[in-house]
């Protein structure tokens, strides 16, 4: 599983563990939305679509990025366009405790969204090259990311029933600092991409069918995950039948959900490293298309439970089906991103067009019809990953033309 860490030089490793510690705080980042969403609500006096919109605007922020954070290095180079843009999601979440006017916290959410998706982008390209697109490198990747997934609810309920909610979110930004000081020691090879060289601009990788399918399974995953991980305490903390549940059991419903948002995690961290095991055995595309449907199946069994043994089964069950998906979508992808440097650019962005959607139906709809009805809109989503996930185990794989 590691072997591909022994042949990089001393740089090389130095920017792999980088790029690692990078994406464990981008997952902190993610959580800490869903974490943090409820306090923000109270602080502000905010409604379930405004909250919903500053979801989608953080998605919004990472389109921008898939689209723009692959042009910067032609220009600044790839280190000091990863530090500058990456900085600017701890610059959001910094702004979160300094006011709560829509406009203010709008733009927020949008910078923490444009430096995620920028880290994303520059982590997965950067990981696919080092390990020449290992799947197994790709899920430790992103198993760093779920292990921040899974500590930032816990960090931000200690911080914030000790302190304050402001100082929960603090924690992600000492984090930042952490990550931007290792950046500015990174050594690149290659570091400044030449502009004349069209290979680096050049979009003809959309012709291609195999690009097209696995694009449009990033769209609909992106689209299921964020939903669900900036939801997910809420619609547990306004599940009516749940709570009478976790009244009568004694249970604290702020404690649980975050606790929920935790497992998930957990469990995710666990399907990811089993993924990095099992890819050299079991081919990608097929552990792709078993996850798919899993999701779905699970998904569908947590909003119709509501008691806490079930909706726990649930909750652990989607997790561990979610967990290698997006890396192995970014892995399977490395015969176009590793060939192309915007097919990473373009994978995020197309994945990121669809998160900016379904955070602010989820919030309309639970306005409208409750919290069930709103991530029952979900379900479209990941039906769809499901078509897509067959359609790429049934289409075979045209691999691209350099031209």
């Amino acid at each position: 599983m590691f072997s591909f860490i022994k042949k990089l030089d001393r740089h090389d490793k130095q920017a792999l563990f980088t790029c690692f510690f990078a994406f464990f705080c981008n997952g902190t980042l993610a959580l800490m939305m869903g974490s943090v969403m409820p306090d923000l609500k109270a602080a502000y006096n905010l409604s379930d679509t405004t909250s919903g919109v500053f979801i989608s605007a953080h998605s919004a922020g990472n389109l921008i990025a898939g689209l723009v954070s692959g042009l910067v290095p032609l220009w600044l180079g790839q280190k000091r366009s990863i530090f500058l843009l990456s900085g600017l999601a701890f610059v959001g979440y910094l702004m979160t405790t300094i006011a709560g006017w829509p406009a203010w916290l709008f733009l927020a959410f949008l910078l923490i969204g444009f430096g995620r998706g920028s880290v994303s982008n520059f982590d997965n390209r950067m990981v696919n090259q080092l390990s020449g697109g290992s799947p197994a490198a790709s899920n430790l990747l992103h198993s760093c990311f779920a292990v921040g997934a899974i500590l930032t609810p816990l960090m931000f309920l200690v911080l914030r029933n000790t302190f304050s909610w402001q100082v929960g979110v603090g924690y992600v930004i000492l984090l930042g600092c952490i990550s931007l000081f290792n950046m500015a020691r990174m050594q690149l090879k290659n570091d400044r991409p030449s502009p004349k060289d069209k290979q680096n601009s050049t979009l003809v990788f959309l012709k291609n069918p195999s690009f097209l399918i696995l694009a449009a399974m990033m769209f609909c995953y992106l689209c299921s995950e964020y939903a669900i991980n900036g939801w997910l305490v809420t619609y547990i903390q306004n599940k009516e039948n749940l709570l009478a549940d976790l009244a009568a059991s004694g249970s604290n419903a702020v404690s649980y959900s975050q606790t929920m948002a935790s497992l998930l995690w957990v469990v995710m961290l666990v399907g990811r490293l089993t993924c990095a095991m099992l890819s050299s055995k079991v081919s990608q595309k097929i552990m792709m298309m078993v996850s798919s449907i899993g999701v779905a199946i699970f998904y569908a069994l947590m909003l119709s439970s509501t008691t806490m043994t079930m909706v726990t089964i649930s909750v652990a069950g989607l997790g561990l089906c979610m967990a290698g998906i997006c890396p192995m979508i970014y892995s399977d992808a490395a015969i176009f991103t590793n060939t192309y440097p915007l097919a990473t650019s373009l994978i995020l962005g197309i994945g990121s067009a669809g998160a900016i959607l379904m955070p602010t139906i989820v919030g309309s709809l639970a306005e409208a019809y409750g919290f069930t009805g709103g991530m029952s809109a979900i379900l479209v989503t990941v039906v769809l990953l499901v078509v897509f996930s067959v359609l790429n185990v049934v289409v075979k794989t045209r691999k691209p033309v350099i031209q």
